[in-house]
């Protein structure tokens, strides 16, 4: 086994660790009320700490897409869902600006289509940081949204999620949403459709990221589906049925 490929199953093999660790924690701290069980709780969290400073050691070794979904705490949910962690005082454009990087580096080619990346250079929702930090759980092309009107994809959210929280992403999640998947997994978020946001359309072809006017437009397109944040819910009924998977 290479030394590379070595890293990599190490830090897999903490993070699933680290993963049981917090259940474990979560299921003790629920029902805690003697000493002995605060003890437990106690003795758990020393090895969540000790795994996680172990986790922290061996990011500085991983390989460049590895690293780059590690820093933002990637967590793939299902084949078009991802979880990711953004830092405080991060902007949208740091994300993509390390996509650019690597893709220049290992692919020889752009992640952003130039032309665009130059206008979101511009935007300050792109290039100002949130003073605290952003967690975002995106499906990045809903199934069976496509071939519906504007107005009938916003309806389709609201009642496809049973929380009934389901809202379009902005360009700025989606695109940040979109980086890192690509770069983690190699896979189109997008699913090779064109994606609605709350102000304005992404697509992804061979040319690299870019953007259209689509969510302005209140027609029907085969090929036009839509984006969502997933509500809290939807993301952990996600998780557990990862999990199970895992088990069988």
């Amino acid at each position: 086994m290479s030394s590379e490929a070595e890293i990599l199953l190490q830090y897999e093999e903490i993070k699933n660790r680290l993963e049981s660790l917090k259940e474990d924690y979560n299921a003790v701290f629920g029902l805690a009320n003697t000493s002995e069980e605060f003890a437990t709780l106690k003795v758990i969290k020393d090895q969540i700490l000790a795994e996680e400073r172990a986790l922290k050691g061996i990011q500085a070794k991983l390989p460049a897409r590895e690293s780059f979904g590690a820093k933002y705490q990637v967590e793939i949910l299902g084949p078009h869902e991802i979880l990711v962690v953004i830092p405080p005082n991060v902007p949208r454009i740091s994300v993509l600006q390390e996509a650019q990087d690597i893709f220049a580096k290992l692919d020889k080619q752009n992640y952003v289509f130039p032309n665009r990346y130059k206008v979101w250079l511009g935007m300050p929702s792109f290039t100002e940081g949130r003073p605290t930090e952003t967690r975002l759980a995106i499906d990045g092309c809903v199934e069976e949204s496509q071939n519906r009107t504007l107005a009938d994809q916003k309806l389709f959210l609201r009642r496809k999620f049973e929380e009934g929280e389901a809202l379009m992403p902005t360009v700025e999640d989606l695109a940040v949403a979109h980086a890192l998947f690509f770069v983690v997994t190699r896979q189109n978020l997008f699913r090779g459709m064109k994606i609605r946001t709350l102000n304005g359309s992404l697509y992804y072809d061979n040319l690299g990221l870019g953007m259209d006017r689509f969510s302005l437009d209140w027609n029907r397109f085969v090929d036009v589906a839509v984006a969502s944040y997933l509500p809290s819910g939807t993301v952990e009924k996600l998780r557990e049925e990862k999990k199970n998977a895992r088990n069988l």
